[in-house]
């Protein structure tokens, strides 16, 4: 009864574990979202605000300059050469990272080559890590 009873336990706990693991994944992916939209809004009106004789390019174009680097550098995928890469290569590589990762390389794909095998990969991977841990036999 005793074995029973922190069987359940150890069970509970990995899905508690699990459960927390997939709400982080998924509050860093709206953090994410909402910081690249707010930044593609910024670049939006500082394209906007260059043509006002008050602001012009000669203020807009280094903000939007600063804003276009932050861009990249927080939206694209962490993998080294990833634009480089065929399709299969960012297929097996996008295996190895988290869900913002992926959510990254999702964006940046669809927003760029948009190669099914990549986009597929992704949602693959988006899947296995929202799957709960598979428990050991006793």
């Amino acid at each position: 009864m005793f074995e029973d009873l922190k069987q359940r336990g150890e069970q509970l706990m990995a899905q508690a574990r699990h459960r927390a693991h997939l709400a982080r994944g998924e509050g860093r992916e709206r953090l994410f979202l909402v910081e690249a939209e707010a930044l593609e809004r910024l670049d939006g009106l500082l394209e906007a605000a260059s043509e006002l004789p008050v602001v012009g390019p000669r203020l807009a174009t280094p903000v939007a300059r600063v804003v276009q680097t932050t861009v990249e550098r927080r939206t694209l995928p962490a993998l080294e050469g990833y634009d480089e890469l065929n399709a299969k290569a960012a297929a097996r590589a996008v295996r190895e990272l988290d869900h913002l990762g992926l959510i990254k390389v999702r964006r940046h794909e669809a927003a760029n080559k948009g190669r099914k095998t990549v986009l597929d990969a992704v949602e693959r991977q988006l899947q296995l890590l929202s799957q709960p841990p598979v428990e050991a036999a006793a």
